[in-house]
C-alpha cells in the first residue's frame, strides 16, 4: 500500500488501515507514515521488499528487514534503483538492467559491511580473506581453520544474486500494477524461474557451480593416492620388520645357550 500512496489523486485524502486480530486490532495512519518517510522511500519499498525476501523470493540469511531498510533510508541511489524495479525497460534493455543491478550489488556489499566494494564476488573474497588469511605469506595454509567456516555469512555470489534480482524485478512488475485488471503479461521464465514438469522452480544460478580449475583440482585430489598414508604404512612395515628380526635374534640366541 505504501508503494502506491503516490497514486492517490486527492492529496487531502487520509488513509488508515485496520490491522491485527481480536484485542490487538488497531488503526494505522498510512498517510502520516507516508509523510514521514517521503515519496522516494515509499515508492522504493516494493522493489526493496521483493529482493530482501518475500513469499516468492528467498530472504538473505540472518539479515532481516531492519538493517537493510536503514541503509535504504540514507541512500537516494538505492531508492532510485529500487523504484525502477518492475519497469518494462529492465526487461527489454540489458544496459538499463545492468545499471540497476550494479547499484543492487553495492547495496548488498554495504549490507554485509564491505564498504568501498561494488562487486559481490569481490566482497565474498574480501570477507574470506579477513577471516582466514595467513599472517605470513610463507605460512602453510591451514585447512583446520576452515572446519568452522560459515558460508551463510557470505553474500550471495553474483550469478545467484542476479537471479534473485530478476525474480524481484518480475514480482515488482506485478505489485506495481496491482491496481490494474491484468497486472502483468510477462512470463516468470527467464526472470529467475525455470519451467520443469509443468511447474516453476527457482533458477538459482546460470553456469557452473564451481570454476573449472576448482573442480579439476578437487577431482585430481580424489584420484591421487594419499602419500601421507603411504608413508605411515611404510614406517609401520619397517617397524614390524625390525621387531620381527629382533625377536628372531633373541630366539636364536636362546637356542644356542640351551645347546
Amino acid at each position: 500500500m505504501m508503494g502506491h500512496m503516490h497514486r492517490l489523486k486527492d492529496v487531502n485524502l487520509h488513509v488508515w488501515v485496520l490491522t491485527g486480530t481480536g484485542n490487538n486490532q488497531r488503526y494505522v495512519d498510512l498517510t502520516k507514515i507516508y509523510g514521514h518517510l517521503g515519496p522516494l522511500v515509499c515508492r522504493s519499498l516494493i522493489g526493496f521488499y521483493a529482493i530482501t525476501g518475500c513469499d516468492y523470493n528467498p530472504a538473505l540469511f540472518n539479515k532481516g528487514k531492519q538493517k537493510p531498510f536503514k541503509i535504504l533510508q540514507r541512500c537516494p541511489e538505492y531508492q532510485q534503483a529500487f523504484i525502477k524495479f518492475g519497469e518494462l525497460e529492465l526487461f527489454v534493455d540489458k544496459n538499463k538492467e545492468q545499471d540497476v543491478f550494479d547499484s543492487i550489488q553495492k547495496f548488498i556489499c554495504e549490507l554485509y559491511n564491505i564498504l568501498g566494494i561494488i562487486d559481490v564476488d569481490a566482497a565474498r573474497l574480501q570477507l574470506f580473506i579477513n577471516k582466514y588469511t595467513v599472517a605470513d605469506i610463507n605460512e602453510e595454509f591451514n585447512r583446520k581453520n576452515l572446519k568452522n567456516v560459515d558460508a551463510s555469512s557470505l553474500p550471495p555470489c553474483k550469478s545467484e544474486l542476479f537471479q534473485q534480482f530478476r525474480r524481484a524485478n518480475y514480482i515488482a512488475s506485478i505489485w506495481n500494477n496491482a491496481h490494474e485488471k491484468h497486472p502483468s503479461t510477462l512470463s516468470p521464465e527467464n526472470n529467475g524461474w525455470i519451467l520443469k514438469d509443468r511447474q516453476y522452480d527457482f533458477n538459482w544460478f546460470d553456469g557452473d557451480q564451481l570454476p573449472s580449475f576448482v573442480s579439476d583440482s578437487l577431482q585430481n585430489e580424489l584420484e591421487e593416492p594419499n602419500d601421507d598414508e603411504d608413508d605411515v604404512e611404510d614406517e609401520l612395515n619397517i617397524q614390524y620388520e625390525c621387531e620381527f628380526d629382533e625377536a628372531s635374534r633373541h630366539s636364536i640366541n636362546e637356542d644356542n645357550e640351551d645347546e
